[in-house]
């Protein structure tokens, strides 16, 4: 696990349809796929929409609002309160009091019918868009209260270690299909700090020399994309960020995917955010609790305790 080739490039995104006549549904997909989005999914009704939901995995439900057996107000009441998703409306009719409605719903935009192909991909990028944003900000706020929480467990003598992977294993949960790994320079060595979720590494393991391709990776200061050639296939996509543990000691916060993963925008902001939770969490429990981080700063990376002078 230690070549490493660099990689770039993303899946088109995924769009279902939801509409009750099937000659608009046709049409939207030819629209849809014309203009570069990967139809995942189609639905005839609200119930539909909220039973497919999970296995489809859309990046935009292009939702009508006048349907049988469920509308589509409350399709996105279910989907939202589930597994929000970002929405845009698709309809003949408009009102204020319905804009109130799916809005309320967690629609992001509107699209009246009928519509030029032209009108399609603004509308779509527009509402992604805000969708992302407004995601975005509430993971990192979310990131922020893991370790704030961590930190709270942490300054009433919680154990560090298991106070800190609480809080990475919380962050990470919020991509899907990772795990990670705080890697730590160590002289001419790295080893594994902490780690969940990747097979074959355990905390205090060493993974190979600070010379090597991923020992350049951990000295960027930057976001890092890379694939590490010979490992397993669930953890051969690599996204990682530089991260100062202690005094002369360098880390690097790696995320790991399955191979072929494209790790997003969205995905770097949340591990920049991880890293400056991290960081600060680190921060303070050595100013605050030295030696209890020392002890297990060396029983992580197996060395032998020495005198230190009281900060």
């Amino acid at each position: 696990m230690d070549a490493l080739t660099w990689t770039q490039g993303s899946s088109p995104r995924r769009v279902m349809i939801v509409d009750d006549e099937d000659l608009v549904r046709a049409s939207l997909a030819d629209m849809v796929e014309l203009s570069g989005y990967q139809v995942c999914g189609q639905a005839a009704n609200g119930y539909e929409a909220a039973r497919l939901i999970g296995s489809a995995h859309p990046d935009i439900v292009l939702m009508d609002i006048m349907m049988p057996t469920m509308d589509g107000v409350e399709a996105l009441q279910i989907i939202n309160a589930t597994r929000p998703t970002c929405s845009l409306i698709i309809s003949a009719y408009c009102s204020p009091g319905l804009l109130e409605q799916v809005t309320r719903a967690g629609a992001q935009g509107y699209l009246m019918k009928p519509f030029r192909p032209s009108d399609l991909v603004p509308a779509i990028e527009t509402a992604l868009a805000q969708f992302e944003r407004s995601r975005l900000s509430t993971e990192i706020d979310r990131i922020e209260a893991f370790f704030e929480r961590a930190w709270s467990q942490a300054s009433a003598g919680s154990s560090i270690g298991r106070a800190l992977e609480g809080a990475l294993v919380e962050a990470c949960g919020l991509i899907e299909e990772t795990g990670y790994v705080l890697v730590v320079r160590q002289g001419a060595r790295m080893r594994a700090l902490s780690v969940r979720g990747v097979k074959g590494i355990s905390p205090g393991q060493t993974l190979g020399p600070a010379d090597g391709r991923l020992g350049v990776a951990l000295q960027r200061q930057g976001i890092c994309r890379s694939h590490l050639i010979g490992a397993p296939s669930d953890q051969a996509a690599v996204l990682s960020l530089q991260v100062a543990l202690d005094d002369g000691v360098l880390g690097c916060l790696c995320l790991l995917a399955p191979e072929g993963y494209s790790f997003t925008r969205r995905e770097e902001c949340l591990l920049r955010a991880m890293v400056r939770g991290l960081s600060t969490f680190l921060f303070r429990v050595r100013e605050s609790r030295p030696h209890a981080w020392n002890m297990w700063l060396d029983r992580r990376l197996g060395r032998a305790p020495v005198a230190r002078r009281r900060r």
